[in-house]
């Protein structure tokens, strides 16, 4: 029963398009209080499900798959001895032995970058979140990250937005969305994103703040055919004024967007 009521819950997340891994212990030696066979699903959005043992062994693991969201399978061995042994990865523990886990991506969620952690930024990471989508929101001010809680992004990243590439890792599932506190900034990263491969680039702005944009990138060299990918002014016109409006006509055109295709 306990089995199925596991798949089940690993058929519920994927069914969601939940980010999920998938930890196994695969070896125990000593006085582990992890078993062979213990597994456990690891996902952001969502309270770890599963046992592994308990204590800080299963505490280390849940925090390795938070902290790194491995892209391929990797195994991890961690010493419980309370000595430094270079090949295992070190633990508090003194109980004795080793434990061997398997960690294994079952899903990868879109990710949404939001270049801006101001007001509709964070309005919109919640909805995002919500969605489904792995989000991270990046802002240059340490400010606006302190305010950032679990239910609005997965991580937040500090960037003074000169070099966005070390944020944001682009790719054929990379969604962005490019809403900063400043004309100047947001052009700033529009500018390093234009060449890179995302699934779906945006900008929040005017029409007249877009046109001056376009043609200030214009006048630099990028092409027509470069700037026609931008979604910009970016979500659908539904008369949005509060933030969560605004990320309402956004997540709205980002779905039809993923829907579409």
């Amino acid at each position: 029963m306990e089995n199925l009521l596991y798949y089940r819950h690993l058929e519920e997340l994927l069914a969601a398009g939940k980010s999920v891994w998938q930890a196994t212990i695969v070896a125990t030696d000593g006085s582990s209080p992890a078993r062979a066979g213990m597994k456990m699903l690891i996902s952001p959005s969502e309270k770890p499900y599963g046992n592994l043992g308990g204590g800080e062994l299963e505490h280390n693991i849940i925090n390795h798959v938070l902290n790194t969201m491995p892209e391929t399978p990797q195994q991890l061995s961690f010493d419980l001895s309370g000595m430094a042994i270079p090949e295992l990865s070190p633990t508090a523990m003194i109980c004795g032995g080793m434990a061997s886990v398997f960690i294994e991506p079952l899903h990868m969620a879109h990710k949404l970058y939001i270049i801006g952690g101001g007001h509709c930024g964070k309005a919109l990471g919640h909805l995002a979140l919500l969605s489904g989508f792995e989000v991270t929101i990046i802002d240059n001010r340490p400010e606006s990250l302190s305010e950032i809680t679990p239910e609005t992004a997965h991580h937040c990243i500090l960037n003074d937005f000169s070099e966005i590439s070390a944020a944001i890792s682009f790719g054929s599932d990379a969604w962005v969305v490019i809403m900063t506190h400043g004309h100047l900034h947001d052009r700033q990263v529009l500018q390093q994103c234009l060449r890179q491969k995302t699934r779906y680039l945006g900008m929040i702005g005017s029409k007249n703040k877009v046109k001056q944009t376009f043609a200030d990138l214009k006048a630099q060299g990028f092409s027509e055919q470069e700037l026609d990918r931008v979604h910009a002014p970016i979500g659908l016109a539904i008369g949005s004024q509060t933030p969560y409006e605004i990320a309402i006509s956004i997540m709205a055109e980002i779905i039809k967007e993923l829907r579409q295709k």
